[in-house]
């Protein structure tokens, strides 16, 4: 088995109980043409809604904490919930794997041993992988709480122990992914959401402050790992993911993970790095101030999510797939600037009504963040689009950026807003390069394209 293409979030191949098989021959039409059939676009309606309200959910579950803590220790929180979104590198990784492979095995007949085989192998080494990351965060308790400036290991501690869960849950998601079946996916997502904004509510109310929040998200992991365990129903067989396909799977694994590394360091090192050089207080404000600015760069991951699964596929069967590079990174820059806008205009009005009075000294800056954020929006669509292809220049340039930007930050923190200015720099740069690099090589198709 060769690793040739990269399949988005929601990979476009079809099963034999695809329920629109009847329509696999009538050309698309409208919109659904632009995203390259009617299954993607189903598939990722049913995931853009349901990623939108849990979103939301989670936004709403940071602004309670935040009003209830006080900048101070929702700055511990946000440290805790940081980190954790640090191992979403490899459980992200892990998912995209699986799911394209079991994209590629739920096409043709009898694949359920060939899909039991491969969650054998992927669901194996996330278990040994999360026991050993889990253990070295409980470990490192004390010493992660004497770096970064807590209040108390605890939270590491909590976290820690659902860390395993978290890899297990991975894989499953990634079979479900493959196997379209979207809706026992959303059902997941849904279920980490409301279990931790329900127990985290509780928990805070109860009195049990930081660590009450830190265990509602260890909390979630486990519920959501429950229903995407669900997918061993769909599995029959006892198939072993041989040699060849293994060697596959890790060669494939390797440009996600790059292009992951990239993501989490550029999106979360701002955030550990200004916890680590600035007071608590400030760091809270600022960790207020980049979960605002990341509304961009959410709300836009599902347009991507949307547009690009089909990229792959109009690549493999030859078809021209370039437009949805442009489209979809038109849709990104239209939605950013909106929300860039509004934090322009309405700054003093957002932080307030969100956050409170004691988080309005960062307001200015709210439109600098999310300038930034719209920046890396624009770039992970780049980034997607090559990944893809299965090309890896996205993925290193993406590194790359993500590694200036813990420099630059390293050597210009004097104050928050500089730390903002180092990232809108760096995220200017990747952008341009990633253009310029697309518009070179579509003129470079163009001049070897036969008259």
């Amino acid at each position: 088995m060769s690793v040739h293409t990269a399949e988005s979030p929601v990979p476009a191949a079809s099963t034999p109980s695809d329920p629109d098989a009847k329509d696999k021959n009538r050309p698309p039409r409208g919109f659904k043409k632009l995203l390259g059939g009617n299954r993607a676009l189903s598939g990722g309606a049913l995931l853009l809604v349901s990623n939108t309200l849990v979103n939301l959910g989670n936004y709403l579950y940071n602004l309670v904490l935040g009003r209830w803590l006080g900048p101070e220790a929702f700055a511990d929180v946000s440290l805790i919930i940081t980190l954790f979104l640090v191992f979403t590198l490899v459980a992200m990784t892990m998912q995209t794997v699986v799911a394209r492979f079991a994209a590629t095995e739920s096409v043709g007949e009898t694949p359920g041993p060939r899909l039991a085989g491969l969650r054998s192998y992927t669901v194996r080494w996330a278990w040994i992988i999360g026991i050993a990351a889990g253990l070295t965060v409980i470990v490192g308790a004390p010493a992660w709480q004497a770096f970064f400036h807590t209040q108390s290991y605890w939270p590491f501690v909590i976290l820690g122990v659902a860390i395993p869960a978290y890899f297990a849950q991975a894989v499953d998601r990634g079979m479900l992914q493959g196997m379209m079946r979207f809706g026992l996916l959303a059902l997941s997502y849904q279920a980490e959401m409301w279990t931790r904004l329900a127990s985290g509510i509780t928990l805070v109310a109860l009195g049990f402050f930081i660590n009450g929040a830190v265990a509602s998200l260890s909390i979630s992991i486990f519920a959501m790992w429950l229903v995407s365990l669900q997918v061993t129903r769909y599995l029959t067989g006892n198939g072993v993911w041989g040699t060849e396909r293994r060697q596959a799977t890790i060669a494939y694994a390797a440009p996600v993970a790059v292009a992951m590394i990239g993501q989490i360091v550029i999106n979360n090192s701002d955030v550990l790095l200004v916890k680590h050089f600035f007071p608590a207080a400030e760091a809270g404000q600022y960790a207020a101030l980049a979960l605002i600015g990341r509304i961009v760069f959410f709300a836009t991951w599902s347009v991507v999510t949307v547009l690009l699964p089909s990229v792959a596929q109009r690549q493999h069967q030859g078809q021209p797939h370039r437009h949805l590079l442009w489209l979809s990174l038109g849709l990104v820059l239209g939605a950013s600037l909106v929300v860039s806008g509004g934090a322009f205009f309405f700054n003093q009005l957002i932080v307030d009504m969100l956050f409170g009075p004691a988080y309005l000294s960062v307001a200015p800056l709210l439109w600098m963040y999310a300038l930034a954020t719209t920046l890396f929006a624009a770039a992970n669509v780049f980034i997607t689009y090559r990944l893809s292809l299965g090309q890896h220049v996205g993925s290193w340039l993406a590194l790359a950026a993500g590694v200036l930007q813990v420099i630059g930050i390293i050597f210009f923190h004097r104050s928050l807003q500089e730390v903002v200015v180092v990232q809108i720099i760096i995220m200017t740069g990747l952008v341009l390069v990633m253009t310029l690099y697309e518009l070179v090589i579509q003129r470079r198709e163009r001049a070897h394209k036969p008259a």
